[in-house]
């Protein structure tokens, strides 16, 4: 018995207890943390965070890594402001106007190699609410596994507000938003993230997430007359979505794209790395046929965009979209990726279809992919070109000529666009086809 219990207690999970405390108005977080369970003395931070910490001392052999101190209690400082410059990227922190969304994993230390439980609990000052997406325990402190903590959560401090506990066919999602003036209504942010995440829904057949616990959304304003502006999405275990509209808008919610791009990345198979060519550019392909899956635009506005951004941009110029793809970060030809990404995406669901004589789709392919371990992108690839019968994606990713982009369209019955809106051929040879994509 004994021997038994000092086995669990050996094996137990170490406990790291943060205490935060937001003084918004400096655009900083004060923290303290103590241990259970863990007496090493090395303690890091993620995501380039590091620069943002002050109050302690850089660790001697490990970078982006502070030393515990010898005496009294761990505390430092994390620079909000400073955060969100050093990346110029809202992934990392965000001002939201009345209130600050920044990730978790970029401002908590953790012991270095060391699988640790967070409780985390809040200091509020009067009038700042917290949004997570953690379980909350009676205290009123919130739980963080490690492999929640490990995939990172997006954190919201400042006026906010819940606009709905949303409850849809087998999952909920709550939403939050941030408490400040705007032209649009509640119900119309309701409207839009739910129109959303019910038309995912219906494509996945459950849940978009692969997570158990409510889905977590945080709205946020800017000023700008387009509905939808900005999204972003942390997609594994359970994930956290930041959408920002536009403040002065009135209208267009019902139509925008933002929400349903954003959305639909909660779904996206897991992968081993970032490749923007297959996450983002499948993800912009069905941002389009949802929208008119779901009669939120007309079939002929959807082909419409697919027809001029795909003859924009599917074409390599002599660089194939792999290598694109993989310099991302340097090159920053987003738009080029993204469409190009879409364009493969578009050449296998036909593909699919076609071989398959209507049986198969990218649609279903993509269900079973979520089901899968992680995948590299030769597994994407492969997985693409065994359901097509043929090596179409490998060698749509390595051309560096010409793609038979215009061809195809031709076939599906897409011609000219005029005023936004394609010009479509129901007696083409795979006009049968495009319907299909476009409806449920």
């Amino acid at each position: 018995m004994t021997f038994t219990l000092a086995l669990l207690l050996f094996s137990a999970t170490p406990v790291e207890h943060l205490t935060v405390t937001p003084d918004l108005a400096k655009r900083k977080l004060n923290i303290s943390v103590t241990f259970d369970g863990w007496d090493g003395d090395c303690l890091c931070v993620d995501m380039g965070g590091e620069d943002a910490l002050s109050g302690l001392s850089r660790h001697a052999t490990q970078s982006a890594c502070f030393a515990r101190p010898a005496k009294g209690p761990l505390t430092y400082t994390v620079d909000l402001a400073k955060l969100s410059r050093m990346h110029n990227d809202p992934d990392y922190a965000a001002d939201l106007g009345p209130a600050w969304l920044f990730h978790d994993v970029a401002a908590f230390l953790h012991p270095d190699g060391v699988d640790t439980e967070l409780r985390v609990r809040f200091v509020l000052p009067k009038g700042v609410s917290v949004a997570a997406p953690w379980p909350q325990n009676p205290d009123g402190s919130f739980t963080v596994s490690p492999a929640q903590f490990d995939s990172g959560a997006y954190v919201a401090l400042g006026a906010l507000r819940t606009l709905e506990d949303l409850k849809l066919d087998g999952f909920s999602a709550r939403l939050t938003i941030v408490d400040e003036p705007k032209a649009a209504s509640d119900e119309q942010l309701r409207a839009w993230v739910r129109g959303a995440l019910t038309s995912l829904g219906k494509f996945y057949g459950r849940s978009p997430s692969r997570g158990e616990r409510p889905i977590h959304v945080v709205l946020a304003g800017m000023p700008s007359d387009d509905a939808g502006v900005f999204g972003s999405v942390l997609r594994r275990k359970e994930p956290s979505v930041m959408l920002i509209y536009g403040t002065k808008a009135t209208r267009g919610f019902e139509t925008d794209w933002v929400a349903t791009h954003e959305l639909f990345h909660l779904g996206n198979p897991p992968t081993q790395g970032r490749y923007p060519w297959f996450v983002e550019g499948f993800t912009t392909y069905y941002t389009e046929l949802l929208r008119a899956r779901s009669k939120a635009l007309p079939e002929g506005v959807v082909w419409g965009t697919l027809a001029s951004s795909l003859r924009d941009y599917c074409q390599p110029e002599g660089t194939t979209l792999l290598e694109r793809s993989r310099e991302l970060a340097r090159n920053h030809d987003w738009m080029r990726i993204y469409w190009a990404g879409a364009c493969l995406a578009l050449r296998v669901d036909v593909a699919i279809r076609v071989t398959s004589k209507g049986a198969r789709s990218l649609d279903s392919l993509l269900r079973e992919l979520r089901k899968a371990e992680p995948l590299n992108e030769a597994d994407l690839l492969a997985a693409f070109d065994q359901a097509t019968g043929s090596d179409l994606a490998s060698r749509h990713v390595a051309e560096t000529k010409h793609l038979p982009i215009e061809e195809l369209l031709r076939e599906l019955g897409v011609g000219a666009v005029k005023d936004d809106v394609a010009v479509l051929d129901d007696k083409a040879p795979l006009a049968k086809v495009r319907q299909a994509m476009s409806r449920w």
